[in-house]
């Protein structure tokens, strides 16, 4: 097992022997490692880079339907990276280590929660078609070159507007991965409806919040984050947003068909005033045209 060091970016430049171009940005070029080197190390950065999967297929959560040309991980500040010789791709940077300040930059700071992906787990990681790894290699050398310049006015612009554009290039290339993976997403999604069947059936109070810890042990193989995705593509809502709408559609149910009145199921999902709950369900759930309070009895037609 390989020691595990914590390192600044300035740091793994000096261990990687190569000079620090920019205090905020560090390029992962593995060719300069020696033979047989594996550098494991941690520290207060993001990374993005490809990784070799001869052996690491199931590692890296390759599936059937994915493309095999290259795969690209990405980790956020205090996870471990490891990286050797081996990993060198056609002689090109492999990789890019972005410190946290870099996401205060005009072009990133309202960006940095699209880029869900640094909280996936290494079996989400994204396989690339070979236009799309030719696409990532291209904005890698470009941010490279940009960095090699004389550090101006304009330095950190450019390459936060690179970043940008390196970044957005992923989101893209996840939502075509997540579309190939439709039929799999799917199965999450059952996992996840069958789960809250069970859990809504159960006796005693419910809420929101313990319905998204059981969806989540349910498919506890995926990150919360990469399981939001799974939602929000199927569905076009956040996990939160689509436990809420099967809450209602669960109400829905045991007031219409089960007789129960309002009140009654209202506490058993911890809302202590049914009106509350009324008009949640004519948010989520009611139109105009079905939607009637009686005001004596808080009931829904």
């Amino acid at each position: 097992m390989n020691d595990i060091q914590s390192l600044t970016i300035d740091e793994f430049n000096k261990q990687m022997r190569q000079p620090t171009l920019h205090p905020q940005v560090a390029v992962i070029d593995p060719g300069q490692l020696e033979d047989d080197t594996t550098l494991c190390f941690t520290g207060n950065f993001y990374a993005v880079r490809f990784v070799r999967t001869r052996c690491g297929e199931v590692r890296y959560g390759r599936q059937c339907v994915d493309f095999q040309y290259g795969t690209l991980t990405f980790t956020k500040p205090g996870d471990t990276i490891c990286i050797s010789h081996e990993d060198a791709i056609d002689g090109s940077i492999s990789g890019l280590l972005l410190h946290p300040e870099l996401f205060s930059t005009k072009s990133l700071v309202f960006k940095k929660a699209d880029y869900t992906f640094f909280d996936y787990r290494e079996n989400e990681s994204l396989h690339l078609s070979l236009q799309e790894k030719h696409i990532v290699q291209d904005r890698l050398n470009h941010i490279h070159e940009e960095l090699q310049r004389d550090i101006d006015p304009y330095s950190l612009r450019l390459v936060s507007v690179g970043v940008e554009l390196l970044l957005d290039y992923c989101l893209r290339f996840y939502e075509r991965q997540f579309a190939c993976r439709s039929d799999i997403c799917q199965e999450y999604l059952a996992t996840a409806d069958r789960t809250l069947s069970r859990y809504f059936s159960l006796c005693g109070q419910k809420s929101l919040e313990d319905g998204i810890c059981r969806v989540e042990s349910a498919l506890s193989s995926l990150s919360t984050a990469y399981l939001n995705e799974v939602v929000r593509v199927e569905t076009g809502k956040t996990l939160a947003e689509y436990i809420r709408l099967k809450m209602m559609e669960y109400i829905k149910k045991r007031v219409r068909k089960d007789g129960c009145s309002l009140e009654q199921v209202a506490g058993e999902f911890g809302f202590y005033q049914p009106r509350i709950l009324a008009l949640l369900y004519r948010q989520l759930i009611g139109h105009q045209s079905e939607y009637s309070i009686l005001t004596s009895d808080y009931k829904l037609n």
